[in-house]
């Protein structure tokens, strides 16, 4: 469960710091961020990232497997995001921000109602 907690969490991650970005912010959004807005995507993505490395560090028992494991996490939700932005068009993009909390409101409705698949 914190594996999965963790690449949601950086998939959020990356969603903030491309959020901070006014290229993406514009294409995402509809408009360019102010600098307010800039500074606190920023600070999301930077404790989206811290979350998803402290989930990684209790999915494993060896902290060197832990960051390697981190590390490709980091790599598949930067991937993904990455294609999101590339190919998803006009709706669908502004739907990208909220992918991780309906990823996890899902996850949780799963754990709730088949509790015997996350033992």
């Amino acid at each position: 469960m914190y594996a999965w907690s963790a690449l949601i969490l950086s998939y959020a991650g990356f969603t903030a710091l491309a959020l901070a970005m006014p290229r993406h912010h514009e294409e995402l959004r509809g408009g360019k961020p102010g600098e307010a807005a800039k500074h606190l995507f920023r600070l999301a993505g930077i404790v989206f990232l811290s979350l998803s490395f402290l989930g990684a560090m209790r999915a494993r028992s060896n902290p060197a497997i832990a960051v390697s494991a981190w590390l490709g996490l980091l790599t598949v939700s930067a991937f993904a995001l990455a294609m999101v932005l590339t190919y998803a068009t006009g709706k669908n993009r502004r739907l990208l921000p909220f992918l991780p909390a309906l990823v996890m409101l899902g996850a949780g409705l799963a754990r709730i109602l088949c509790p015997e698949l996350w033992t």
